[in-house]
């Protein structure tokens, strides 16, 4: 089937069902994407880096009285 040919298949399936079914009042699939994204987006994004950790807790040497590591690391990195 020719590209043209599938195109005006798939255009005229899409003026059908938006006679049939329309635009739904509430509940848009649209809108409820966009909701579903603002709430992922505000759960794995944040403005802050988090507070920051001595390196010796990271690499696990708590005990070892600072003998390694100089610097700090920050949580989420």
């Amino acid at each position: 089937m020719r590209a043209d040919r599938v195109f005006a298949y798939g255009a005229a399936a899409g003026l059908i069902g938006d006679l049939l079914l329309g635009d739904p009042r509430r509940g848009h699939p649209v809108a409820a994407f966009g909701r579903a994204a603002t709430h992922a987006e505000n759960l794995l994004w944040r403005d802050h880096r988090g507070c920051p950790v001595p390196d010796d807790v990271l690499d696990g040497h708590a005990a070892d009285d600072g003998a390694e590591g100089s610097g700090e690391h920050f949580l989420g990195e």
